[in-house]
């Protein structure tokens, strides 16, 4: 039985890691539909968010199982517990992959301004933490956990510059209004991505240290 137990929480810990990996191919495919205004990407995105949905619900009755019939030790219910918060940040981070594929739906019917240079580099680090966070889950490495979640306070410095440098085009442009109004409303999607990140970051410390603490 305690093989199957071990068996169980392993399968578990390779589900949350694809479902990690998984997201991160999302994120650059997002990137890409919105460079392009790829239409046709956009709504693949789009219908694909279900496919986290899926592995959510699914990671989710797993752990449930193993607290209902495995009886977990007080360190491996930590761990389950964990996961059930990690896989609900990480479907939230797909979701706001969707959300950004619908406003690259809508940008596409209007006439095209200029894509803000910085919106590549939040792209850029919201993978890399996101990298770096499912290695940090596969290693059970707190300090990297730690490092990715720090990184979250660079983000907020982008969205901040997004709001001011976006509002001064729109006062420069009023007729691309609703063009600026959808990267803003994207670079905040970015923002929060990056939220959702740290919080996969604290659910590892806690793993690893068995202390619940906030790094935004």
């Amino acid at each position: 039985m305690r093989v199957n137990y071990t068996n169980e929480l392993e399968h578990i810990g390779g589900q949350v890691q694809h479902m990690g990996n998984e997201l991160v191919e999302a994120i650059e495919k997002t990137r890409g539909v919105l460079k392009t205004l790829d239409v046709e990407g956009a709504n693949e995105l789009i219908q694909g968010d279900e496919v986290f949905d899926q592995m959510n619900r699914d990671i989710e009755s797993e752990c449930l199982g193993i607290v209902v019939t495995q009886a977990p030790v007080a360190c491996d219910w930590r761990r389950i517990a964990s996961i059930m918060r990690m896989v609900a940040d990480l479907e939230r981070i797909a979701d706001h992959c969707s959300d950004i594929a619908e406003y690259v739906v809508k940008l596409a019917k209007l006439s095209k301004v200029e894509i803000p240079d910085y919106f590549g580099k939040m792209f850029d680090l919201m993978k890399q933490m996101l990298v770096n966070t499912v290695q940090a889950f596969v290693e059970m490495d707190n300090e990297k956990a730690i490092s990715a979640a720090k990184q979250d306070d660079i983000q907020d410095d982008y969205f901040e510059k997004a709001v001011e440098d976006l509002t001064k085009r729109m006062e420069q442009h009023p007729q691309d209004i609703p063009q600026y109004v959808g990267y803003l409303m994207i670079a905040k999607y970015l923002e929060r991505m990056a939220d959702h990140t740290t919080n996969l970051a604290e659910w590892i410390a806690y793993m690893v240290k068995g202390e619940l603490r906030t790094y935004q």
